[in-house]
């Protein structure tokens, strides 16, 4: 049987007041040659119930793992998994405009095979009293080599993968410090930028929900930030060693500077 285009990866860990929405604008996709991978990291909720009751088992499974080990596991166990030629991230408390699909597919069909990522604009909501509330409409850069985006705080969505490229690169790393449990898009943009780059769409194809249990919530400021010096550091020492990091944290989240390193060593 023929691989879908596209695989929709929805990774999962106690979303079920918002999974079902989740589910609900990939059946809405006007581009229909794509398939469905819910990945559930052990939800204690009602996760998987939803997630059952949702699905078409011609275009969708759902992979429950046995042991919560967090995003970067979810997202290897998912890509064992992808035979088609793309894939996106769908978080399972976020959901996509009907197009999105349609939109990226024909962008990075148009790209060469060095582009490993198409991403667009992100529409913010507050979730509150059971309502999503509008917030900001995020339009990202239009990168215009690998050190603008080690500059640029927050993340791309969504993020819409060529799958040989993250296979090639070995999927997502683990850390010391958290054993892959936040960071998972940072750290995989860092190594794809090492020989692809990346493309924006200027849409509004991805719907990010603040409800007080993200991970990128700022009671995980810390972490994050040592997370990001981290995976920062690596990928300037991967790219030759011409600029170093100088980081500051003016509230929650660290800010990146890069300072030419001249011959010698020294900036």
């Amino acid at each position: 049987m023929k691989p879908k285009m596209v695989t929709i990866i929805v990774p999962a860990y106690n979303k079920a007041p918002f999974i079902a929405q989740t589910l609900q604008s990939i059946r809405n996709q006007t581009y229909k040659d794509w398939e469905l991978i819910v990945v559930d990291d052990l939800s204690t909720d009602d996760t998987v119930n939803v997630v059952k009751k949702n699905l078409d088992p011609k275009k969708m499974k759902i992979i429950q793992r046995k042991k919560n080990e967090g995003i970067c596991h979810v997202l290897n166990d998912a890509l064992k998994h992808i035979n088609s030629k793309y894939f996106i991230q769908v978080d399972g408390d976020d959901w996509i405009s009907p197009e999105t699909l349609e939109v990226l597919v024909k962008r990075m069909e148009a790209e060469p095979p060095t582009t490993a990522l198409a991403y667009a604009n992100c529409v913010h909501w507050y979730y509150k009293n059971k309502k999503d509330h509008f917030h900001k409409i995020v339009k990202p850069k239009d990168f215009k080599n690998r050190y603008e985006f080690v500059t640029t705080p927050g993340m791309v969505f969504p993020r819409f993968y060529r799958t040989e490229c993250v296979k090639k690169v070995g999927g997502w790393e683990m850390d010391d410090l958290t054993n892959g449990k936040l960071l998972e898009d940072r750290r995989m943009l860092l190594r794809l930028l090492d020989e692809h780059t990346f493309t924006h769409v200027d849409s509004n194809l991805y719907n990010f929900r603040y409800h007080g249990k993200n991970l990128s919530h700022s009671k995980n400021a810390g972490l994050y930030n040592e997370l990001v010096k981290h995976f920062t550091d690596q990928a300037l020492k991967r790219w030759g060693n011409s600029y170093r990091a100088d980081y500051s944290v003016p509230s929650h989240w660290l800010r990146i500077n890069l300072v030419p390193v001249k011959k010698g060593g020294k900036s």
